[in-house]
């Protein structure tokens, strides 16, 4: 007669469990939601790029035939041909090393100005131009080379040629909140 007692027992026990998923069946988890969105956005970046106006090789300057105490001035202007604002430096370097070159007080000299102001002044060797003001985009700016060979230079200095390059870097100015 154990067999209806196991079946009662199993019975309650699949009623209990009948009961259990009923109780839970109301307890549902369904939820309402919404969602919206930032459609189209993009960060796009800036350009920099400059240039001068005697970016030809031997076009701010190609001399022969120099003599103690010759001068030579000649003007660079430097366009912002990006759409960024930037400052720059200017930097020289020489292909070769002559007297021209080498000897700081008899060689080659040079002064450079922006309107009245000096930038530098010395040997060409050495000419090394501090950051500018800044150079809006689309803006310009003006430099003047006076160059010289000193009238103490001598016959050291005869049949000399001193190929140099003057490098211009911008760098852009520094980013903002916005």
């Amino acid at each position: 007669m154990r067999k209806p007692a196991i079946l009662l027992a199993g019975m309650a026990l699949s009623a209990l469990v009948l009961i259990g998923l009923t109780a839970t069946a109301d307890r549902s988890s369904a939820n309402f939601t919404a969602t919206t969105t930032n459609p189209g956005n993009q960060f796009g970046s800036a350009t920099l790029t400059a240039s001068n106006d005697k970016s030809a090789a031997a076009s701010l300057v190609s001399l022969s035939n120099m003599v103690p105490g010759d001068t030579a001035n000649r003007t660079v202007v430097l366009s912002n041909t990006g759409n960024a604002g930037f400052t720059y430096t200017g930097a020289i370097s020489a292909t070769a090393n002559t007297l021209l070159w080498s000897d700081t007080t008899n060689g080659l000299q040079v002064t450079v100005k922006r309107r009245a102001t000096t930038l530098y002044t010395g040997a060409l060797k050495n000419m090394a131009l501090a950051a500018s003001p800044t150079v809006a985009a689309s803006g310009t700016d003006t430099l003047t080379f006076d160059f010289s060979l000193p009238s103490s230079a001598d016959n050291t200095f005869q049949t000399l040629t001193q190929d140099f390059t003057i490098t211009y870097t911008a760098t852009q100015l520094a980013g903002a909140a916005r």
